[in-house]
């Protein structure tokens, strides 16, 4: 599992669109949506106010040469956010 705690939309769509597997989204209630399959509309649900990037949210990536992607999108994003704040 991945815990996102930086979140950039257009970074993190791009490496959505570009990973192999299925990436799915932990919810609060235990739930789980697969982000390729559409269910990316809850992950922008989610930034309506409640700014994920404050409190983070867990993924879990089904092909194991996706980690690396987002792995590098985690770096990128948290460098950003460093030096944007």
């Amino acid at each position: 599992m991945l815990r996102i705690e930086y979140f950039d939309k257009e970074r993190f769509m791009r490496q959505l669109s570009a990973s192999h597997g299925s990436v799915l989204l932990h919810l609060d209630n235990g739930k789980t949506c697969d982000l390729k399959k559409g269910h990316y509309r809850t992950l922008h649900a989610a930034d309506d106010g409640h700014c994920p990037q404050k409190r983070g949210f867990d993924l879990t990536v089904t092909d194991p040469a996706d980690v690396t992607g987002f792995l590098r999108y985690m770096l990128e994003a948290g460098r950003t956010e460093r030096v944007a704040g």
